[in-house]
């Protein structure tokens, strides 16, 4: 507990020493860029504050400029530092809506160009992915966590449709992410943290063209499987 209290201090102040520069001189980048560097630094700090221990394979998967859809599960917030302490800076994330609401941290996503998604609502929910859509053919790749929450016990939960539809939309390369050990280290809702090792493996692409317009569960399914056989072996 008194670890969690610690790691929870650090994220603040970390936040607040990359954020508030990432807010006021990421509007001037022309790329957006330099407020994804400044998120290296942040998560690096918390990487090492909670002790995780990340090991990363397949990164020739995740180097390059060429636009790409990273689809990776979700266990911990560890996840989100340990992902982007290696993905190149033109990457950005797809998160919810309510984190645009979150001071500092939420004003800084927006600066970086972070595209934001209403799950409340599917009109807004629909505009939010073909922002994202915009942002791949500008050149940019995206990261979407395929389950939307954070898993309770590092099993795979069911997968939304909507990234599915933003690939077979983009037409670019999908890259599934599996990481596994993430949640034993910060569990959702808990103060509780545990160092240890995390995996994260950039697993071989999948092309939307080689499935029809519009086969939303077929492409869904395969990544499912693709994730399923790495996060909770056969």
């Amino acid at each position: 507990m008194l670890r969690g209290i610690w790691v929870a201090l650090v994220l603040v102040v970390a936040t607040i020493a990359t954020g508030v520069p990432a807010i006021l001189f990421g509007p001037l980048s022309p790329s957006g860029d330099f407020v994804l560097r400044l998120a290296r630094v942040w998560s690096r700090v918390m990487l090492f504050a909670t002790g995780a221990k990340v090991e990363w394979a397949g990164l020739e998967r995740a180097r390059g400029a060429a636009p790409r859809v990273y689809i990776a599960n979700h266990q911990s917030f560890v996840d989100v530092w340990a992902l982007l302490r290696i993905l190149p800076p033109q990457t950005r994330f797809v998160a919810k809506q309510e984190l645009r609401r979150v001071p500092v941290l939420g004003w800084a996503m927006a600066a970086g160009g972070f595209v934001f998604v209403d799950r409340t609502n599917r009109t807004r929910a629909i505009a939010g992915l073909r922002a994202a859509a915009e942002t791949i053919r500008a050149g940019r790749s995206v990261v979407l966590f395929a389950e939307g929450t954070r898993s309770r016990d590092g099993r795979l939960q069911p997968f939304k449709r909507g990234p599915f539809h933003l690939a077979l939309e983009a037409r670019v390369p999908i890259v599934p992410v599996a990481i596994t050990g993430s949640w034993r280290i910060l569990a959702p809702g808990s103060l509780r943290v545990r160092p240890g090792p995390v995996r994260v493996e950039f697993l071989a692409p999948i092309d939307p063209a080689e499935h029809p317009p519009g086969d939303v569960a077929g492409l869904l399914a395969r990544v499912e499987a693709a994730l399923r056989a790495r996060v909770e072996g056969p």
